[in-house]
């Protein structure tokens, strides 16, 4: 039996914003094989810019908690005009598969994000990159705010920074601010 796994869309990871920032090219990254004789388990890449994680990786799984829980300091900062882009991490189903994907925000109200979506969905083509959509608060398992190379929250996208090569990291220039 295949173990399941979680794709995660990285590339998109800090959406819209993240590529059509001065100074970020708009064109696919690559995600690095694992290293020979790695677990089954370690994330791996699925295509261009996504990763697919084993559903039980628990560092992903403590990322995501991280993420939701620090929901607070993401309004926060909303509400204190931080300048850059916001987006949500959420999952989204489509044809039986769960990938977790990212949503540029245009607005925020009853306890329900609306957006963009940040990327090409990978498990089918009910929803294209631009579709917009409305998340409930409760169903965001990540917040990211960013201005150029500064972001605020990303807890997934630090882990699979983690997870990557050190000198492939470092290419996408970004300091995390908490």
């Amino acid at each position: 039996m295949r173990s399941p796994v979680v794709a995660i869309v990285f590339a998109a990871a800090v959406g819209y914003g993240f590529f059509n920032t001065p100074g970020h090219s708009n064109k696919p990254i690559a995600i690095p094989e694992a290293a020979p004789g790695a677990s089954p388990t370690a994330p791996r890449p699925v295509k261009e810019n996504v990763v697919a994680y084993y559903t039980g990786d628990k560092a992903m799984q403590n990322a995501k908690a991280k993420g939701h829980s620090t929901l607070p300091r993401f309004h926060a900062l909303m509400a204190a005009g931080t300048p850059g882009t916001y987006t949500v991490k959420f999952p989204l189903t489509q044809n039986g598969a769960t990938e977790h994907i990212w949503l540029q925000l245009v607005g925020y109200s009853g306890g329900h994000f609306v957006g963009l979506l940040a990327d090409k969905p990978v498990n089918g083509n009910q929803y294209k990159m631009g579709d917009r959509m409305t998340v409930a608060e409760v169903d965001v398992e990540d917040w990211m705010i960013r201005n150029g190379g500064d972001v605020y929250g990303g807890y997934t996208v630090r882990q699979a920074l983690a997870d990557m090569a050190k000198e492939k990291a470092a290419k996408y220039g970004i300091t995390f601010k908490d």
